[in-house]
């Protein structure tokens, strides 16, 4: 159902919000007048079609209870539903229209009509009931990350960074905003700003390792390789399970760029013996982690062993060269 995220949208679209109406009516009392109740007498005629399945009879009803009480928000919302389940496309945006202009001060209605415009393919029109939404109530963060995902999923990053930004700025405290923001610049490969987000992120949640792993994954893309081999090293020590593989040879890798080659052949050979000695660059990486440690015996082995599945790897025939002559 399209409209099931739209507060009113049901029986209780027959009752709408006393303080709402007040609101967007200039006279609030309208809606006990006797034009009004009238007009909820046949909504709920037309519900009872509409949950009969006579569409055609529900939408009559509905359009003659709109000529007694034109501003009668219920009628929109029922008219949306029933022009969607008929495929009736231009009269399901007209009502998403109605209902919209029917409750600008409702900010949980417009950010449920955006959202509808959005999966209209109405991307501008709901990011305008977003933005209204935001407007109305800029300290609910729920506003600032749908509308961020909107931004996103056009392709207007930069858009969505300035909207989660800005709803920071208004919540400090918030938890789900510096997610948002770390995975829209780990996306686009902004990886310092990222770690900086992520790093509000595991503040939070020092115990999750899967915001650790960002956050350390982006300070090793970053060039902090320093501070990506501690936070990796963090999780390995609360959890040896917490790694993924690509993550292992990362911190691996980290590991021999601060000039750790202990630590480095150790998280190698762990890999290594982990799958079976399959990985040809994990064997490389070993030989040559062995090799700068003027280990030579084990070096040789390493190499030869690789060699034995490999025989014609250039790279492997390179590392080979530098193991110095016995």
């Amino acid at each position: 159902m399209p409209l099931s995220n739209l507060p009113g949208v049901s029986q209780q679209a027959v009752d709408t919000k006393s303080a709402e109406q007040g609101k967007d009516r200039p006279d609030g009392a309208q809606r006990n007048s006797p034009y009004n109740m009238q007009a909820k007498e046949i909504v709920q005629q037309a519900l009872d079609h509409y949950s009969n399945g006579d569409l055609s009879e529900a939408k009559i009803l509905l359009a003659s209870a709109r000529k007694i009480d034109p501003g009668h928000i219920g009628t929109f919302e029922i008219e949306a539903q029933l022009s969607y389940d008929m495929g009736d496309q231009k009269n399901y945006l007209q009502s998403l229209r109605a209902i919209r202009a029917a409750s600008p001060h409702d900010s949980e209605k417009q950010s449920a009509i955006g959202t509808l415009f959005f999966q209209a393919g109405q991307t501008q029109e709901g990011i305008s009931c977003l933005l209204r939404a935001i407007e109305l109530k800029p300290y609910d963060e729920d506003y600032a990350l749908k509308l961020a995902a909107f931004y996103e999923q056009t392709g207007r990053s930069d858009e969505a960074n300035q909207v989660l930004l800005r709803a920071l700025h208004t919540t400090p405290g918030s938890r789900r905003l510096p997610i948002a923001l770390g995975r829209i610049c780990e996306a686009n490969e902004q990886w310092s700003q990222a770690s900086i987000y992520y790093a509000m992120v595991v503040n939070h949640f020092p115990k999750n390792h899967v915001w650790r792993k960002c956050h350390a994954r982006c300070l090793y893309y970053s060039g902090n390789y320093k501070a990506a081999f501690e936070q990796f090293a963090i999780c390995r020590k609360n959890d040896p399970e917490s790694l993924s593989l690509s993550e292992m040879i990362t911190f691996g890798d980290a590991a021999l760029r601060i000039g750790d080659l202990e630590q480095a052949q150790h998280l190698f050979d762990d890999v290594s013996a982990a799958h079976q000695h399959q990985l040809i660059h994990v064997e490389i990486l070993r030989g040559l982690c062995a090799i700068n440690r003027g280990q030579n015996i084990s070096a040789k082995t390493i190499i030869n062993t690789a060699r034995t599945k490999w025989p014609d790897d250039p790279t492997l025939l390179q590392v080979a060269a530098l193991i110095p002559s016995e």
